[in-house]
């Protein structure tokens, strides 16, 4: 070709430029039809599989509750919290689906460090081996759980040295990933790619690491601690009646952590969580707005009052019981005016910490030592129910107060039965009578009363149905139904015998007494707030009924104050403050056990059941104060009144009541124990899944070890 002349751009682009732009574009489509036939791939023809992976692994919903609310008195005093304690469980996928891992190793390891017993570690064993079919499973086949417990609680030497082996490996499965990945950068470092040799021996040092890594991770593979709270009660065996207890999953198994137990345990929270292939925890997000944290319960227990009661029924208890030795005892305060339940006691105790075994004894704890009897042991009122029937026979004005009344001994039942006194009397006002407890006047009056009325009003005080109280275990007593209301009921119900009543009951139908014939409905709730301390429920008082008239109210009362002044309640005409009430005594029924021998009603022998009722103080009572004792020898004014007394003057000079001699109020009213400060907040922390458990396979690699690898043949052989 001459020189000068010009080639065309079509002769210039057939040079090696133009084949490799050429080839570029080939390459780039290429990849783009590969990209384009995988999205199509994952988006239509796999679409269906990856949507149920996702749905049924990647993100799933669960469940939770959060730590369960606490239970306080009228004082602030916490009575019931929850507190963080620990606890280890397992992962049965992740330990399966390791590679490293040795499933009877690891459970070997688990039970050194937890100190698990041969029979735990069977279960534990059991447990890993389980396996379950999911609900939209398409082909059926059994996977193994997720989640089972190693341990629930665990102490903190156990948790201390678990943890610290778990992060040695965690750290030796670090440094064993670090270094392999140095291997394999070393392995790609282009002299030494270019020896087939060194990059084989690189990337067999890799491998080694690798396994390291690996058996690393799987020396605790799927283990973690998971959050755990514990029922905690700091005032130990203080109210633990009205308390009760909880289980070791938080649910109420008495009192009020039954009663109130969706309220104290609050609401479960649903979150998505989501999860990488290993099934380990990657994100959580709340899907609703509800606070999981249990209510917070105010009751109108007060605490102080409460240990007065506990005092004094412990103290009578263990001096009767060397008479006596199966005796116990139960006492209850209540307001009158709002039916707010002050105090209930029972002795013996127990302490909710530990409501099956005696940490110090050993001893099995059974259902009797838990039982409340204020609410459910139904027995006989004896005396301390004529004021009651004697009210009625005021209130139909069919006797007064003032009439002279025979008192004297006399038969019914066509001479089958005799109705007498253990000390006779003659005649006396109807007054004296209840005053001394005549059992003849007390019959003779309720003859006039009728059985239509008399068993309206043992109806009208509440007796025979529940007082509405709520706790658990309440009966609703016994009487007579109307089509069995015979002669020889006429001759016990006024002395207190073929009815059968709760303490708790008793309280109630006095309060009407103190407050002017109004029934009131106990109340132990004061208030409710959520987790938040924002108010969601505060119990209004409530009176059921009117019962007598506020002038029987007030006549009654005056022949209370003289029981205790000239009456079988001598023992407790105390100097600092003027009580009414009315003391009896009644045979105990019949055991289960005895019924089993073919014994019926009452028992027999000196075992009975000492009653005493309190108006404290008897013109303006604020408080009913009932103690029973149970299997006693002694009458009710020689065990119960000096006890119900005690009470009643601790608890009014507590409340600062000035005396009615104008003395001081004395030093020893307050509790001689200690109440004990709630635990320390817990820090609401949602962790799901397991905690701090690293995904050693996407740590990035900090250029800043690798800063000192040149190559040198000498460094890798």
């Amino acid at each position: 070709m001459a020189a000068g002349v010009r080639t065309s751009g079509r002769t210039r682009a057939k040079g090696p430029r133009a084949r490799g732009a050429v080839a570029f574009g080939v390459l780039t489509t290429l990849m783009f039809l590969v990209v384009a036939a995988r999205l199509v791939q994952l988006q239509v023809v796999e679409y269906a599989e990856h949507t149920r992976e996702i749905t049924n692994i990647i993100i799933k919903p669960t469940s939770e509750r959060d730590r369960r609310g606490q239970i306080v008195d009228s004082r602030g005093v916490v009575l019931a919290a929850s507190v963080p304690v620990r606890a280890c469980a397992l992962a049965p996928k992740l330990l399966i689906e390791s590679e490293g891992a040795n499933q009877d190793k690891v459970v070997a390891r688990l039970a050194d460090a937890l100190e698990l017993t041969p029979v735990e570690i069977q279960k534990l064993t059991d447990r890993i081996n389980r396996r379950y079919v999911p609900k939209n499973s398409e082909t059926g086949g059994a996977v193994p759980y997720r989640f089972v417990w190693v341990k629930r609680r665990v102490t903190d030497e156990q948790y201390g040295k678990l943890a610290a082996e778990i992060e040695r490996a965690k750290r030796e499965a670090r440094n064993a990933w670090q270094n392999r990945r140095r291997w394999l950068k070393l392995a790609g470092e282009m002299k030494v790619a270019r020896d087939p040799e060194k990059e084989a021996y690189c990337r067999t040092q890799a491998d080694g690491w690798r396994a390291h890594a690996l058996a690393a991770e799987g020396r605790y593979a799927g283990v973690f601690f998971p959050p755990e709270f514990e029922r905690f009660y700091p005032q130990a065996e203080l109210a633990s009646h009205v308390l009760g207890f909880s289980d070791i999953d938080g649910n109420g198994m008495g009192g009020i952590e039954l009663v109130l137990n969706n309220k104290l345990s609050g609401k479960p929270v649903t979150r998505l969580v989501a999860r990488d292939a290993r099934s380990r925890p990657l994100m959580s997000l709340i899907s609703d707005d509800r606070s999981p944290a249990g209510m917070t319960v105010e009751l109108t227990i007060d605490s102080v009052v409460q240990a007065i009661v506990e005092e004094e029924l412990k103290s009578v208890v263990e001096d009767l019981k060397i008479r006596t030795p199966d005796i116990n005892a139960h006492a209850v305060v209540i307001d009158p005016y709002t039916g707010d339940i002050l105090a209930i006691a029972n002795y013996p105790t127990y302490d909710p910490n530990h409501p099956r075994v005696d940490p110090e004894t050993g001893e099995k704890i059974g259902d009797r030592a838990r039982r409340n009897d204020v609410v459910s042991a139904i027995q006989a009122p004896g005396s301390t129910f004529k004021p009651l029937m004697i009210c009625a026979a005021l209130e139909e004005k069919v006797a007064s107060l003032e009439e002279e009344v025979d008192c004297s001994t006399f038969s019914m039942n066509n001479g089958k039965r005799t109705i007498k006194d253990i000390y006779p009397y003659s005649r006396m006002s109807l007054e004296m009578a209840v005053v001394k407890s005549s059992n003849p006047a007390m019959v003779r009056t309720g003859l006039k009363l009728g059985p239509e009325k008399m068993r309206e009003y043992v109806l009208k005080f509440g007796f025979g149905e529940k007082t509405g109280s709520g706790l658990p275990g309440e009966s609703r007593g016994m009487i007579t139904s109307a089509e069995k209301w015979n002669e020889w009921t006429m001759g016990s119900v006024p002395m207190g015998y073929e009815i059968g009543v709760t303490t708790l009951q008793m309280a109630a139908a006095y309060s009407a007494i103190a407050n002017g014939g109004m029934l009131p409905t106990p109340n132990l709730i004061r208030a409710v707030y959520d987790a938040n301390g924002g108010l969601v429920e505060k119990p209004e008082p409530v009176m059921r009924r009117r019962v007598i008239s506020p002038e029987t109210a007030e006549k009654m009362r005056g022949v209370m104050r003289k029981v205790i002044t000239t009456g079988t309640g001598r023992r407790a005409n105390i100097e600092e403050y003027h009580l009414g009430g009315k003391t009896g005594t009644a045979n105990m029924m019949v055991t289960d056990e005895e019924k089993a021998k073919g014994m019926k009603g009452y028992a027999q022998g000196k075992r009975h059941t000492a009653n005493f009722v309190a108006l404290a103080p008897w013109d303006k009572p604020r408080a009913i104060v009932c103690v029973s004792i149970r299997g006693t020898d002694k009458f009710g004014g020689e065990a119960s009144s000096p006890p119900g007394a005690a009470i009643a003057r601790r608890i009014l000079g507590y409340w600062g009541v000035p005396t009615a001699n104008g003395s001081p109020i004395r030093a020893d009213i307050m509790p001689r124990r200690e109440f004990k400060p709630a635990p320390p907040p817990i820090p609401v922390e949602y962790t799901i899944g397991t905690p701090d458990d690293d995904n050693y396979l996407g740590d990035e690699v900090d250029d800043r070890w690798m800063e000192d690898m040149v190559y040198d043949p000498e460094a890798i052989g």
